[in-house]
């Protein structure tokens, strides 16, 4: 069977989407991770600000073409 993952954004959706699951009689559960990959709204935009920044100042490197490939996974 599939997974669904939903990050409710706060308190009142969690406890929304709790209730709709437990009134439809679906098996879920709640667990709390610390997921070091995901990025607040304001970090995610600092950084992309941060990388406009380094471009735009001349602090870039060239890719090589297998690094690209294989970062494009082709």
């Amino acid at each position: 069977m599939e997974r669904i993952t939903v990050y409710p954004s706060n308190a009142k959706q969690k406890s929304l989407l709790k209730s709709l699951l437990e009134e439809m009689k679906v098996r879920f559960e709640v667990a709390t991770t610390k997921d070091e990959t995901l990025l607040s709204k304001k970090d995610f935009f600092a950084k992309i600000d941060k990388s406009i920044a380094q471009s735009e100042n001349g602090k870039t490197k060239p890719l090589p073409k297998d690094k690209q490939k294989e970062f494009l996974g082709l």
